[in-house]
């Protein structure tokens, strides 16, 4: 309601691109009479309902919210029972000239040398197997091209020998100018 009252404000203030153009269309005609409506009838006797459309866009608040929800849920349900770091190991300023050319060689490659650092600190630390997963970033939020991958780790560790899961008891999980000193050598080795 307050987009439906405040969108030429809005489009005189701010410049909007097509996509959020879009979606302000999209959630401006949600659940409404232009949207349309699914109409269902019961097999067995006289009673019908008629339920507006949602526009099913991703950013609309109305239709997109329990999704949503039940994902963040799902994610949430799988997590262990520790404290979760987050690792961001960014490509040298240097080397950013070959994520152009070259991305599909390099890419791999960062996922290679991060995961490789990571668990060469466990071991060192004596941390046993690390569980980790990684999300790669090609650019900063100005669209620069910025290469970086966000590791988010969690803070226990799995002994394999005993099969048994230990909870983390630091309120760090490596010390940050340690692993930067062996970062930006092995990244420069690309």
């Amino acid at each position: 309601e307050l987009l439906r009252q405040h969108q030429d404000a809005l489009r005189q203030h701010y410049p909007l691109s097509n996509d959020m153009r879009r979606a302000i269309h999209a959630m401006l005609r949600c659940q409404t009479q232009q949207q349309g409506s699914a109409k269902w009838q019961c097999r067995h006797c006289p009673h019908h309902d008629s339920t507006p459309l949602s526009c099913g866009h991703r950013f609309c608040p109305q239709c997109q919210q329990q999704t949503a929800s039940q994902w963040l849920w799902r994610q949430q349900s799988k997590l262990l029972p520790t404290t979760y770091f987050m690792v961001t190991f960014t490509l040298p300023y240097e080397l950013r000239a070959l994520a152009k050319s070259h991305a599909r060689q390099l890419y791999p490659l960062m996922f290679k040398v991060s995961a490789q650092i990571l668990k060469d600190f466990a071991a060192r630390q004596n941390q046993g197997a690390l569980g980790f997963t990684s999300v790669l970033h090609t650019h900063s939020r100005q669209r620069n091209l910025h290469p970086h991958l966000h590791i988010l780790v969690a803070g226990g560790r799995y002994d394999t020998s005993k099969k048994q899961w230990h909870k983390g008891k630091k309120d760090y999980l490596f010390n940050a100018f340690a692993l930067a000193k062996v970062c930006a050598p092995e990244c420069l080795k690309l």
